[in-house]
């Protein structure tokens, strides 16, 4: 069952955010995963980078969405043609924008993708298997994007919502951080999940701690990202460096850059 097939079947599924862009951590981190974010936007990864880790995602059997840094199609076709399985696509404000979108993620008839990839050829021949297994996912990230966010779930082709949490909170004169943005956007959060239960499309979210992934479970988001690898990574040296710094006494060494 493709990842699609799972988000409409209503699954709700856990995903293993990659931001170093390296294979060799995403064998380790995505062992067991629903599915993977592969980011290209705020990373600095290039073109082979993403595909060697869209292939090691292929080769552990588990579909990765590669996120965008642009709403061009020539480079979300591009992006497709790894052999991905889906895009996340950020700062969509408008349902004319999320038509675009969609129009380059899909073939015809459902869209006007253009074909070519001899990658997307080896991994699945049918273009129409491809059609039934992308995954769209649309970022909000404006005031001006929650106003629409019906609009935007109802575009055919679109499968799912994610609020852009920091990005919003900074527009709602916020001053955002990784722990406090989800309650800085609490009731546009709230009324996305709404949108998203009455459009039969499935609320997306990043939960960077157990207590997070939980409180997102039990407010109805179904395609839950379980945060990015480098701030786990970060987050269990500063657990060992306290720990040693208790056990030897020795506070934390302090060094310019």
């Amino acid at each position: 069952m493709y990842l699609k097939d799972r988000l409409t079947a209503g699954d709700c599924l856990i995903g293993a955010g990659i931001w170093s862009n390296s294979p060799d951590i995403l064998e380790y981190a995505a062992r067991g995963m629903d599915w993977i974010w592969w980011e290209c936007q705020h990373s600095h990864v290039d073109w082979q980078g993403t595909l060697h880790g869209v292939r090691t995602a292929f080769g552990m059997k588990i579909p990765v969405l590669l996120r965008s840094w642009t709403h061009d199609g020539g480079t979300i076709e591009r992006l497709l043609d790894t052999g991905a399985e889906g895009i996340i696509v950020p700062m969509v404000d408008t349902a004319e924008q999320a038509q675009k979108i969609v129009s380059h993620c899909y073939y015809p008839p459902l869209g006007n993708r253009s074909y070519g990839s001899i990658r997307m050829e080896i991994t699945e021949e049918n273009l129409h298997e491809w059609n039934k297994r992308i995954v769209t996912v649309m970022m909000l990230e404006t005031p001006k994007a929650i106003a629409n966010a019906e609009t935007i779930a109802k575009v055919p082709g679109v499968d799912a919502l994610l609020i852009g949490s920091a990005d919003l909170a900074m527009r709602l004169g916020k001053t955002p951080t990784v722990h406090t943005s989800h309650a800085d956007c609490k009731d546009e959060l709230e009324h996305v999940v709404q949108v998203c239960r009455n459009t039969g499309k499935a609320a997306a979210v990043i939960a960077s701690s157990v207590d997070a992934l939980v409180s997102r479970v039990e407010e109805g988001f179904r395609l839950i990202c379980a945060g990015m690898d480098v701030d786990h990574v970060d987050a269990s040296y500063k657990q060992m460096k306290n720990a040693f710094a208790r056990i030897t006494g020795k506070g934390p060494r302090t060094e310019s850059i």
